[in-house]
């Protein structure tokens, strides 16, 4: 672990053999501390839980050279290690080619940072599908109000410490996203995702679950099923006019001759300090905010008042209903304090029966560069 520490440590700070002009490198990187207290009271299990963790614990480097980027990211938190960005892009004028490690073109939550998104852990849509990273090809290309995305994938990089086993599946994945309205301020954007799943591995394939918004509760609506393959289709859509923003997603996914699974979220904000929420058309995703009077000018930095509501509906492993309201303190750039109050109702034959589930979760974040 140390000289893995090291040598990225020693490739961020060294001077670039090509010149600062044709070759550049920097660490990059993500601390979340997270605080959560909640309550479960089901059928079969009833339980009061205070947990903390580290949520993420991130350390890599980026760059590039010309035409090309890279990315190369491992996460520490949760107790393993995982495999994030490990990516090598080249940027034409038409399109971008993307081979490595990296999400699949599907959800703009799923596809927007987490030091971004508007609550602590993404809604059930993008849970309950799993959107893992893979290793593959995407090919992409965006302008001033589009973005278009489309790859070809292979197996996820699991948490194995002794070998980080790839799974045996793959993916087929695509997005397509119109922004009519982009001005600073004051955006319509539309999107349609796709994509197709293939596993080959016993006893279970096709998975559907989602926690309810606290990232250290369980899984209270867990599906598995017996199907070697899947179809998903997601629509998305989000608003942003001054300091309001709200966003839409479906997804539907059918495991072939086996079960089929929805999700839905809607979720806003209301900037109390006046700023908007930053999107970036030629990708399709909301982008960092800069507080209009950071801590360090003398200010109080951005805070923002957010709500969600959001479902999982399965065949035969019940239903999740989420209720969530927060607030997020933007205190610098790369500086966050989110705190999260959620309520769900589990219906239908759960993990743990039918029940209600209440609780808080606290964020401290840093990121950088």
């Amino acid at each position: 672990m140390f000289r893995l520490f090291a040598a990225l440590a020693l490739l961020a700070f060294a001077s670039p053999a090509l010149g600062e002009d044709a070759f550049t490198i920097e660490l990059r990187g993500r601390i979340f501390v997270d605080i959560a207290s909640f309550e479960e009271d089901f059928a079969t299990r009833q339980d009061n839980v205070d947990d903390t963790a580290f949520r993420a614990a991130r350390l890599g480097v980026q760059g590039g050279w010309e035409d090309f980027s890279f990315v190369a990211e491992l996460d520490f938190g949760g107790e393993k290690i995982a495999f994030k960005d490990f990516r090598l892009r080249w940027s034409g004028e038409q399109f971008r080619i993307t081979i490595g490690n990296q999400k699949t073109p599907n959800s703009i939550e799923q596809l927007t940072s987490s030091t971004v998104i508007t609550f602590l852990e993404r809604a059930q849509p993008a849970q309950a599908f799993r959107y893992d990273r893979r290793i593959g090809v995407l090919i992409s290309r965006g302008g001033g109000n589009y973005s278009l995305a489309a790859g070809v994938f292979g197996g996820a990089i699991g948490d194995d410490r002794r070998d980080f086993e790839v799974s045996d599946s793959t993916v087929i994945a695509g997005r397509a996203t119109f922004a009519p309205l982009n001005e600073a301020g004051r955006v319509v954007h539309l999107g349609i995702h796709a994509r197709r799943y293939n596993r080959d591995a016993t006893p279970e394939t096709v998975r559907f679950r989602a926690r309810p918004g606290i990232g250290l509760a369980d899984h209270y609506v867990d599906q598995r099923t017996t199907a070697d393959s899947s179809t998903l289709i997601g629509l998305e859509a989000l608003y942003i006019n001054g300091p309001i923003h709200v966003m839409a997603e479906w997804a539907a996914e059918d495991a072939d001759g086996a079960a089929d699974a929805t999700a839905w979220a809607i979720m806003g904000g209301v900037m109390l300090t006046g700023e908007s929420r930053v999107y970036r058309a030629s990708d399709g995703v909301l982008r960092g905010l800069v507080p209009a009077r950071p801590f360090s000018d003398g200010g109080w930095g951005a805070l923002e008042v957010v709500g969600r509501v959001d479902q999982l509906d399965t065949d035969s492993a019940g239903r999740q209903m989420s209720y969530s309201a927060g607030l997020n303190w933007q205190i610098e750039r790369n500086v966050r304090i989110m705190a999260n109050v959620i309520m769900a109702d589990i219906d239908g034959p759960a993990r743990f029966g039918e029940g209600d589930f209440q609780g808080f979760q606290m964020r401290f974040q840093v990121n950088w560069p």
